[in-house]
């Protein structure tokens, strides 16, 4: 009898060390104009984070650790694109780092599969040209556009060779980004004409009413992700307007009853996370039944992260200090600042978003010159992007106090506001305590009615060190 354990055990031990090791496989390649020395890797629901040597010639080559098949991303610099990864399945690929999306060419093991991707995606590209031509027309030009350019890739694959059960794999890849495309309609042209094209009522009855537990879909495919997330906007919005008692929360627990795809269910959970906020008055019984419909430590750890910062970053409770890198030489603490009112901007130099941002806020800083107030950017850039936060702080001359925080995201003063998504805007009185974790945007209506509420509040005077 111990005979047979120990041979079973050790057949035991060798079969998990087998399975171990058919997870990993080898991503390798060249890149040619390259700069970087580092490729990342990472896969959907950024469980995997790896790092790849780049070395003085463009040659990289290193393992990767493959939970499931599907769509993986990895990035070198700023660029970003889509791999597909098979367990077992090693991947090569030559790149041109000057040209980055035209120039990608796979060999090896799944030179069929990731060869399509590119052109697939090359083709889309082509096919919608300028979004803004694209998305702004009437709405009886955009729906047989979209289908022209869902049929066109259709053809593609058609003409792949790739196997039969890939084959439907991105047939269903192709529908759900079609769909994403549709749904994203409204979005754009309000974004480029400031008011929303006329939709029927039930225009978006095709997201309400798709199947939402594709457990293989959803690790394959960003736009069904994408789309669930959409899903559940719109499908809450409606049970929300069909029962103005519905909590969220109930909302939720309903919806995952019935999905079995756990990533799925997490996804539909992980939307609750945003109820931690400082004006939530159930937040702790909030934050015990959430914590119970999540499954994985990664988002229980944020909704924690939440969580605290809900706690601490209330109206009136003293912000977390800082010490960051001034522009202008030295360091600058939020002690430092005290005796004005502080309205603080988090940006990046690669975030878009906060870039538009950016004119705005300039005739804010010159508007209030003379009154209580201190503008302060905070830039969360990488050290790798330090020299590019050098730079664009003088090129766009917005003014106010330019600070760096070299921990980024991981600093106690952004942990602590719970900083995520940039730009983001908060204020802070004259004693450092906080006004507000979520302050109005430069751009929006009713900043300056928000600045000028809190600047007729008394103010702390700072008095000089003795």
């Amino acid at each position: 009898m111990k005979t047979f354990l120990q041979v079973f055990t050790l057949v035991f031990f060798f079969i998990s060390c087998m399975k171990d090791e058919a997870s990993h496989i080898t991503f390798s390649g060249n890149i040619k104009n390259n700069t970087e020395n580092i490729l990342k890797v990472t896969n959907y629901n950024s469980t995997l984070k790896q790092e790849i040597d780049i070395d003085s010639s463009g040659n990289f080559s290193g393992p990767v650790a493959i939970e499931e098949d599907g769509y993986y991303f990895f990035q070198i610099g700023r660029s970003y694109t889509t791999v597909r990864f098979k367990k077992e399945h090693d991947v090569n690929v030559s790149i041109d780092a000057n040209d980055f999306y035209n120039s990608m060419d796979y060999s090896g093991e799944l030179k069929i599969e990731n060869n399509y991707n590119v052109a697939k995606s090359l083709l889309r590209a082509n096919l919608v040209g300028d979004p803004k031509e694209y998305f702004v027309v009437p709405l009886n030009e955009f729906l047989p556009k979209i289908e022209r350019t869902r049929d066109t890739l259709f053809s593609l694959l058609s003409k792949s060779e790739l196997k039969l059960e890939d084959r439907e794999l991105e047939r269903k890849i192709i529908e759900y980004e079609y769909l994403q495309t549709y749904n994203n309609y409204q979005k754009f042209y309000n974004y480029h004409k400031k008011i929303d094209p006329t939709l029927p009522d039930n225009y978006y009855d095709p997201i309400i009413n798709m199947d939402i537990d594709d457990n293989e879909i959803f690790r394959y495919s960003r736009a069904y992700r994408n789309l669930i997330i959409e899903h559940f906007r719109l499908s809450s919005k409606r049970a929300l307007e069909k029962d103005p008692d519905l909590k969220i929360i109930d909302f939720v627990k309903n919806k995952i009853s019935d999905i079995n795809s756990l990533d799925i269910r997490e996804q539909f959970a992980s939307m609750l996370i945003r109820q931690m906020n400082e004006d939530n008055t159930t937040l702790d019984e909030d934050y015990g039944i959430i914590m119970g419909l999540l499954t994985t430590d990664r988002m229980k750890d944020k909704l924690t992260l939440r969580y605290n910062s809900a706690k601490s970053t209330k109206t009136g409770f003293a912000s977390v200090d800082f010490n960051y890198e001034n522009f202008d030489g030295g360091m600058t603490s939020l002690e430092d600042l005290r005796g004005k009112l502080l309205y603080i901007d988090v940006w990046a130099t690669w975030c878009g978003p906060c870039l538009k941002e950016m004119p705005a806020l300039k005739e804010l800083i010159k508007e209030y010159a003379e009154k209580d107030i201190d503008f302060v950017s905070i830039s969360i850039d990488s050290k790798n992007d330090y020299d590019k936060w050098r730079k664009m702080v003088p090129e766009k001359n917005v003014g106010g106090i330019q600070l760096y925080d070299a921990e980024g995201l991981n600093s106690d003063f952004m942990k602590a506001f719970s900083v995520g998504l940039i730009p983001r805007f908060m204020m802070i009185d004259s004693e450092g305590k906080i006004i507000t974790a979520q302050a109005p945007r430069p751009s929006s209506d009713d900043v300056r009615k928000f600045i000028d509420g809190h600047l007729e509040k008394p103010r702390v005077m700072k008095l000089p060190n003795i």
